[in-house]
């Protein structure tokens, strides 16, 4: 994987152009920083070439140069210190000061954030983008305030695919009996089991070994850590869904944030929006080249099309049905938001 990272050097050299940073710029084997008056912990869940360290490298970077200096981040990639809910809780202790982690994990802390979880709730990244970028952004990051978090940006980990050992998937009833491995989500769960699988939610840690013993038959996850996760591996079908989308909020203590002054805060918070931009960006520019390493591999790719994911989204309709009294305003939000975008 380090050398399909390194491929992409030249050509997103020049697709980040425009913003503060190169991809050649950003050191992913040294990705920390270190201040003079302090440095942030950072954990996150992915491996040490997954966007989210290139996203946590040049956040060290930039939060080092915006504030001449005097702050830094010490950067804890592939959940050295915690991963999902466990790394949240970490930074609500105030034990780890942020975390690059899921609206799954978060979700158990920040309920109203939970919405960004429903299936099939954008069909594109523009989309999300806008919405998450706009009033809708920032009335969740509002939310996890009242509960101990800022919310300094939105990253990427892309849309959900289904992948297995059993047989490939074109249709609802492929899934029936068939034991997959979610997040420890309610709504992931749920939707799951409206679609006839077996949900088994754990951590991420726990996901090769148990696909590798036969535990689970296969796992969803965005094309990026397929790859990175080395999921390609063991399962022999994948299928391109796109069921959910999976925002990455880049989460920081509340506290540490308010301890800071109005200078610094801007300047994290600038640093925060340029290195969202650059891993939205770079997770963007390998999601193509992950689907063609996953066929080198030999894995079967199931394309779906509008028909079959109409079906697919016919099937989770009750998942709405059930939540709607707890998500049913910021459903309509963001639904709105996204035909805005159309």
């Amino acid at each position: 994987m380090k050398k399909l990272a390194l491929s992409f050097l030249v050509v997103l050299a020049f697709s980040f152009s425009a913003f503060a940073l190169t991809v050649s710029d950003i050191d992913i084997n040294n990705a920390s920083t270190e201040g003079s008056v302090a440095t942030f912990s950072l954990n996150h869940v992915g491996a040490t070439t997954h966007p989210y360290q290139y996203g946590a490298a040049a956040l060290a970077k930039l939060v080092k140069e915006y504030t001449g200096g005097k702050y830094g981040v010490t950067v804890y990639p592939a959940s050295q210190i915690a991963s999902g809910a466990k790394a949240i809780e970490f930074v609500q202790m105030g034990t780890l000061d942020m975390c690059l982690d899921s609206t799954m994990a978060l979700e158990n802390f920040v309920p109203e954030d939970g919405v960004l979880n429903l299936p099939f709730l954008f069909s594109t990244k523009k989309e999300v983008y806008e919405v998450l970028d706009g009033p809708v952004g920032e009335e969740l990051k509002k939310f996890a305030e009242n509960y101990g978090f800022k919310i300094l940006c939105w990253m990427d980990n892309g849309f959900r695919d289904m992948s297995n050992s059993v047989r490939k998937i074109e249709k609802p009833d492929d899934l029936k009996g068939m034991k997959l491995r979610t997040p420890e989500s309610p709504v992931f769960i749920d939707t799951f089991t409206q679609l006839g699988a077996v949900p088994t939610a754990m951590a991420v840690s726990e996901v090769f070994s148990s696909m590798q013993l036969g535990i689970v038959d296969g796992q969803e996850n965005p094309s990026s850590n397929f790859v990175n996760n080395k999921y390609i591996e063991i399962n022999k079908y994948y299928t391109l869904s796109h069921h959910i989308y999976t925002a990455e909020p880049l989460i920081m203590n509340i506290d540490k944030w308010e301890s800071l002054d109005d200078e610094t805060k801007d300047a994290i918070q600038k640093a925060a929006n340029e290195a969202c931009v650059f891993e939205r960006e770079f997770s963007d520019a390998i999601d193509a080249e992950n689907i063609k390493t996953i066929e080198n591999a030999g894995v079967e790719v199931t394309r779906l099309t509008p028909e079959q994911v109409d079906a697919f989204k016919t099937a989770v309709a009750p998942v709405y049905e059930k939540y709607k009294g707890q998500y049913g305003e910021s459903i309509a939000k963001i639904q709105e938001a996204v035909k805005a975008v159309k």
